[in-house]
């Protein structure tokens, strides 16, 4: 009876753990620049690891050119479950993640401007320090993050969150 609880238990443990990595998956929507894994389950041919250009289309077998950019892994997963059902696959069961995600950028008053690995949960304190810190100048307020296709300007603080691609601007102060 123990073993079965314990089984039980580390089955539990597993499935919640491996729902919370393709969670943190699914929240970023898929860019140019990001590289992404597409497996077809039973279906080896039908894998593809790829780097998102800027055109944000993938050629897919079976299916042809698609459209990932601006979706997230679960989105694009279902529309390619869907698509390999138009006549290819019986059942088809799909899972899209990405292997590593586009570069987000910092400019404006910090020591190293530049582009710099996106790693996830990474705050707009953490990006400041990546970047060699605030310079003397820096304001302590004035900071924005320019982000997604429609390149909205957003004010953030220090705990605000750092996506892939978006871009952290520090403005200098008067004072």
């Amino acid at each position: 009876m123990e073993s079965q609880f314990l089984k039980f238990f580390t089955s539990l443990l597993t499935l919640v753990w491996s729902t919370a990595i393709f969670s943190a998956n699914d929240e970023f929507d898929i860019g140019s620049g990001d590289v992404i894994v597409i497996k077809v389950y039973n279906e080896p041919d039908l894998s593809v690891k790829a780097n998102v250009g800027q055109s944000g289309i993938l050629k897919i077998p079976l299916i042809g050119d698609v459209t990932v950019a601006g979706k997230t892994s679960k989105e694009l997963s279902e529309e390619l479950e869907i698509a390999f059902l138009d006549g290819y696959l019986v059942n088809p069961s799909v899972s899209v993640v990405i292997d590593s995600y586009r570069p987000f950028f910092i400019r404006g008053a910090v020591s190293k401007s530049g582009a710099y690995k996106f790693e996830y949960d990474l705050t707009v304190d953490q990006a400041i320090a990546i970047a060699g810190g605030l310079k003397d100048r820096a304001s302590k307020k004035s900071w924005y993050v320019i982000r997604g296709v429609e390149k909205a300007r957003i004010k953030v603080t220090k705990e605000s969150r750092i996506f892939p691609g978006d871009i952290l601007e520090i403005e200098e102060s008067l004072f």
